[in-house]
């Protein structure tokens, strides 16, 4: 990692001029408790790390080879839980000990660790607020800007190819995806807008609701100036404080028979540390209630501190003067993804600057920045998308036909409207275990549900059960193959980035060279 002995000592001597040299010593010292656990240092660069993870990875296998499975498993546990992490309860012993004798499972952790406490600590040295660098740190962003064109690069020269010759560039596939931001953006849009019709025709109230944590949890102003009542808490510690509010709110609901559906957004504030946008859609008498509630726990901390009433929590009715809730809530889609249509953000920086650096926030974070709830699979509405014919069964077929239109109101419909259970919904995906790569050298009796992926199998319906074609994708793991006959491109349709997304025309010549080095088969829903 970057060295911030310069931010350091530059915050050292702002606080020995403000404060004290007492006061200064101790936040050097807390900031050096900060970065090494046990006998890491937080500090160290990509390739440290790397060796750091190689050599726990050793360990756990050179020193548990005598062992019993309960006495190596206790060894390796105890030796990664000093760092603060931990494993699933139900992970089998035998499944915990192949990872923790793989070097990329440690290297996944230290890196993750590493890169959120050290952002956290520029939070602390004043570099992430409007007056320096909003949202995140000029270093995350480097960071993350690197990640995507090592991403991209290595999309390049990868290709998939099926058992029956069908080829595609795994750049085509992330186009084609959510993972492009322009597809995100329409899908997120065709939700929203057949959500909101289908509120319109239920007599439903739409209603716009803001949360934001208690001044403690936020490290500066917009000026720049340092929060005094800061608590160096962590921007997952905020986000985990807003979650918490919300799912208190949201059994409140249940235990009053509260129906509430919509959307949830989290961006973060100009110091990095996130708020929550709710849409919520309602039944018109039972909306005072579910401001009131949402309210009493948005308020639930540190209730009297000055601005708590003003700040931290707004409500406001959506109503056909103001425009659609369509309407209310793109400006907050296009901010945190891509910016396309706005000029500036709320604090006047260039709007797809801010979206880039928003990217990177949630990236860093793994902030789930968009979810819908009370409404069905997307899941089940991506597949549909993908078959580009007729389905026997007529309601399938039905239901096809509106995912392929675009539209979310038919769809929504069909699968039975909002807040149903998902086994109680007249469509869904059944999906098959497949047992990851790691795992493949253990016996099955010895590994649990976290040793398999899911993949989608079938689409079931009252009357039907249509199988989704696996086709055996491999990935080329060079940029070019010899086969014995020639591929063939999949004839398959354009993608209207306005459609919603999920369908794309894909295939073509891969460019000539040398057969692949290696073949790797994948259980892809590519279809």
């Amino acid at each position: 990692m970057p060295s911030i002995a310069y931010d350091a000592a530059h915050k050292y001597v702002k606080i020995s001029k403000q404060a004290s040299y007492v006061q200064a010593n101790l936040f050097l010292s807390n900031l050096s408790k900060e970065l090494q656990i046990a006998d890491l240092n937080l500090s160290k660069d990509i390739r440290e790390l790397k060796l750091f993870a190689k050599q726990k990875a050793n360990q756990c296998l050179r020193n548990t080879a005598h062992l019993t499975t309960e006495q190596a498993f206790d060894y390796c546990l105890n030796k990664f839980e000093k760092y603060g992490f931990s494993i699933p309860c139900d992970m089998t012993h035998v499944e915990a000990l192949t990872l923790f004798r793989t070097e990329k499972f440690w290297f996944n952790k230290f890196k993750t660790l590493a890169m959120q406490k050290m952002e956290s600590i520029r939070r602390q040295l004043d570099l992430v607020n409007q007056s320096k660098s909003a949202y995140c740190s000029d270093e995350r962003l480097r960071q993350h800007q690197w990640e995507k064109a090592q991403a991209e690069e290595y999309m390049q020269n990868k290709w998939f190819c099926s058992a029956d010759g069908e080829y595609v560039s795994m750049l085509d596939v992330y186009n084609s995806n959510v993972s492009n931001p322009k597809v995100r953006r329409a899908e997120l849009m065709v939700r929203i807008k057949g959500t909101e019709e289908y509120s319109q025709l239920q007599n439903h109230e739409s209603w716009f609701y803001t949360l934001t944590t208690p001044s403690k949890y936020h490290s500066h102003y917009p000026s720049g100036k340092p929060n005094p009542k800061y608590k160096a808490y962590s921007v997952k510690d905020a986000n985990d404080y807003l979650n918490g509010q919300w799912q208190k709110a949201r059994a409140q609901f249940d235990r009053e028979n509260i129906t509430v559906y919509g959307i949830r957004v989290v961006e973060p504030h100009h110091d990095g540390t996130p708020h929550w946008h709710l849409m919520l859609f309602m039944p018109p008498h039972q909306s005072a209630r579910v401001t009131e509630i949402l309210h009493q726990y948005a308020l639930e901390q540190d209730t009297n501190e000055r601005g708590a009433a003003k700040n931290r929590f707004k409500a406001e009715k959506i109503t056909s003067d103001k425009g659609s809730a369509q309407a209310y809530i793109a400006k907050y889609i296009c901010k945190n993804i891509d910016g396309e249509f706005l000029d500036t953000d709320t604090y006047g920086n260039d709007a797809k600057v801010s979206a880039i650096k928003i990217t990177a926030w949630a990236s860093l974070y793994n902030i789930r920045q968009f979810q819908f709830f009370g409404l069905p699979s997307v899941s089940l509405w991506r597949q549909l998308r993908k078959i580009n014919h007729t389905i026997d069964d007529i309601e399938l077929n039905k239901l096809r036909q509106a995912a392929d239109a675009s539209d979310w109101l038919a769809y929504l419909l069909m699968m039975g409207g909002t807040n149903i259970r998902k086994s109680e919904r007249p469509f869904a995906i059944e999906y098959e275990k497949q047992l990851k790569e790691l795992y493949e050298h253990v016996e099955p009796e010895s590994l649990s549900k976290h040793a398999y992926n899911n993949v989608p199998k079938t689409i079931l319906s009252v009357s039907a059960r249509y199988p989704i074609e696996n086709k055996q994708w491999l990935l080329l793991e060079s940029p070019a193959e010899r086969v014995d006959s020639p591929p063939f491109p999949w004839e398959g349709r354009t993608v209207d980035e306005v459609s919603g997304g999920s369908r794309r025309q894909l295939g073509g010549p891969p460019p000539c060279g040398e057969g692949p080095k290696s073949r790797r088969r994948l259980g892809l829903g590519l279809v």
